[in-house]
């Protein structure tokens, strides 16, 4: 098994129980695979400070491909909403909690500058967001649905990993088709858009749901920068790089 830890707050609390029981009512259903079923105990289980999950361990030697993941998308898209209590998507939530934390602390990652730039867009995106009338709908979406969030399964490959399901706009779940600043080859965007049968990059709002994405990145290595030389120099990087407009810039993933 795959026991997953995270630090006991309650919005992990609420986070484990809503992926616990999303899964299993995917499991319940009859159709196509989707999420991978906890193991059949009563979880989550809070000790020691911390939050635990229990998962089937599947162990994958090929990654799931971009039309993989579209696959399980689309059959996700297609899903009634799930008679149970799950949170709406908010839009850029997690970074503002970012900011407020690096405020708290005695030497700030952030100047005064990009402080208040990071949060004057926040808000302009947000607002735009609210704006907005999404094509596919309101459902039941992964919101970081990608290969290293996918294993395979005697029945195919399924996503885990649902921590941050939500209900909100479908389209949030394609943001890896868009061009980004980490310059994913365009033939790799067109098969995974292809496979799910939208093409996003033809409504005219998908550059919203790209800068949403990619402000909200930034929320990551504020929380990493003090402890990481890695990631503080990449939320440089990042902030130059939105701040200026200059999209040649390409960012690389610190963990």
């Amino acid at each position: 098994m795959v026991v997953r830890l995270a630090p006991d707050t309650d919005l992990r609390r609420a986070r484990a129980s809503t992926s616990v029981a999303i899964t299993r009512w995917l499991n319940e259903r009859d159709g196509e695979p989707i999420g991978l079923c906890p193991l059949p105990c009563e979880q989550p289980v809070i000790t020691a400070g911390a939050v635990a999950t229990f998962w089937p361990y599947c162990p994958t030697r090929t990654p799931a491909t971009s039309t993989d993941i579209a696959i399980v998308l689309r059959w996700l898209h297609r899903l009634p909403r799930p008679p149970l209590p799950v949170p709406e998507y908010r839009p850029l939530h997690r970074l503002h909690e970012a900011l407020a934390l690096d405020a708290s602390r005695a030497l700030p990652v952030l100047n005064v500058d990009d402080r208040v730039w990071i949060a004057t867009r926040a808000e302009e995106l947000v607002n735009a967001y609210h704006a907005a009338e999404f094509p596919l709908g309101y459902g039941l979406i992964h919101a970081d649905a990608h290969s290293e969030n996918a294993v395979q399964t005697d029945r195919g490959f399924v996503l885990i990993d649902w921590d941050q399901c939500c209900i909100g706009p479908r389209e949030l779940d394609l943001v890896s088709g868009l061009p980004d600043h980490f310059h994913e080859p365009e033939n790799g965007r067109r098969r995974f858009l292809d496979a799910y049968g939208y093409d996003l990059l033809a409504w005219s709002k998908w550059h919203l749901l790209r800068d949403i994405a990619e402000l909200h990145s930034v929320g990551a290595y504020i929380r990493l920068a003090p402890d990481k030389p890695a990631a503080a120099e990449q939320l440089r990087v990042r902030i130059l790089s939105l701040r200026s407009g200059d999209r040649k810039v390409r960012w690389t993933a610190v963990s």
